[in-house]
């Protein structure tokens, strides 16, 4: 027993020691590190040229909650009984989802809350994950914000509606407006954040210094906790530097996804990206 305790306490002393870099950040309170919904942008995810944003219409989908709300059950689907539809043999967790591979017009999947927050569902099969990974990130001192998780389509379709509308007005025919629109809101069904199981993740204090989700968070100690550890919950940085022809979409430091542990253990030991990976494993 001694020997266990002796162990466990000499592995806690070189994890603290290797992640000292966050331990600046633990001092934070978690109703004091959150930032206020009201100071929220409308393209708190837009970031860079082509990304996911939000806008003031769905402020809703970021407010973050006071009390625990852990695993309330919150139905991505009309019936709300509905679980994941999924290709046939198809690994739910790797699927795809892009501009090339939009979501059927029929999916749903079920979600539940993520602890500490009133809004941040996320598909029931992975939350346990990203529950684990969030926890685990404050407990070395890399206190992390859970900015967004997952948006229906109808939801995205509003929008990307709205978007496009405000392109509309600037004078763009409807076909550009739409493809003005596609640069800053993911097309209904081509978000991962349809799917359920993307997550964009800051540091704690984030937006005591940011109105935006932008390339610089990859400075801060809690990147580097996340690039060091999120595959060991399942979760890989979905949208990588220099790989942008490959995804389509630009640099997103904040943008995690879950595929499973096997799949994020390749992904992030190969330095491939979801894309790659489905090729191969095809």
């Amino acid at each position: 027993m001694r020997r266990k305790l002796f162990a466990v306490t000499l592995s806690l002393a070189l994890c603290m020691g290797l992640l000292s870099g966050c331990m600046s950040d633990s001092s934070s309170s978690s109703s004091s590190s959150m930032h206020s919904s009201s100071t929220l942008m409308d393209d708190v995810e837009s970031g860079m040229s082509r990304v996911e944003s939000d806008v003031k219409s769905g402020m809703s989908d970021m407010m973050d909650g006071s009390s625990s709300t852990s695993h309330s059950s919150s139905d991505g689907s009309a019936s709300g009984t509905a679980a994941a539809a999924a290709v046939p043999g198809e690994d739910w967790a790797a699927r795809l989802v892009n501009a090339a591979n939009p979501l059927p017009e029929d999916f749903s999947v079920k979600t539940v809350m993520i602890e500490g927050y009133e809004n941040r569902p996320f598909d029931a099969r992975a939350a346990d994950a990203l529950e684990a990974m969030l926890a685990d990130a404050e407990a070395a001192g890399c206190k992390l914000y859970l900015v967004s998780a997952y948006r229906s389509v109808d939801r995205q379709r509003s929008l990307f509606a709205r978007k496009t509308q405000s392109f509309v007005d600037e004078g763009f025919p409807r076909d550009e407006a739409e493809k003005q629109a596609a640069q800053w809101v993911a097309r209904p069904g081509t978000s991962e954040h349809n799917l359920g199981l993307a997550a964009d993740i800051v540091s704690a204090n984030w937006y005591a210094g940011h109105d935006d989700l932008t390339a610089d968070f990859d400075q801060t100690p809690e990147f580097e906790w996340l690039q060091a550890h999120c595959a060991e919950y399942g979760f890989i940085l979905r949208y990588p530097q220099g790989k942008e022809t490959v995804t389509g979409i630009t640099y997103e430091p904040w943008h995690y996804r879950y595929v499973g542990k096997d799949a994020a253990a390749q992904i992030m030991g190969q330095g491939i990206t979801l894309e790659e990976y489905n090729q191969k494993t095809r």
